[in-house]
């Protein structure tokens, strides 16, 4: 003979296999919120790329400039025509013999 079975003493095995399913499907969509909104995730990579690529321009513009500033200083210190330049440019010196005439930005460009 065997004893009666309770109703609410063993649980279907379908209700478990529904149970084990949706709790695998909540962590699976967990892990790919986390695969993308995350901190390591997809989005932060693709900034963190982006980022990368910005800094390498820079890089580049600053190490094209620190070549010219580098051609510069050989040539002022090798070069009296570059001191000369240099001279007439930024400080606004002339030989004595000579007539300097400064135009003012705004008669330059109504000319």
């Amino acid at each position: 003979m065997t004893a009666p079975r309770e109703e609410g003493t063993r649980a279907d095995p379908g209700a478990r296999r529904r149970a084990w399913v949706l709790g695998t499907l909540i962590a699976l969509i967990g892990l790919a919120v986390g695969a993308v909104f995350g901190d390591r995730g997809v989005l932060n990579l693709v900034q963190k790329r982006q980022q990368i690529d910005e800094l390498q321009q820079q890089i580049d513009t600053l190490r094209g400039e620190n070549a010219r500033l580098a051609g510069d200083v050989a040539a002022l210190r090798s070069s009296p025509r570059a001191i000369e330049r240099v001279a007439r440019e930024q400080l606004g010196l002339a030989r004595p013999d000579e007539t300097v005439f400064l135009l003012r930005q705004g008669e330059a460009d109504a000319r």
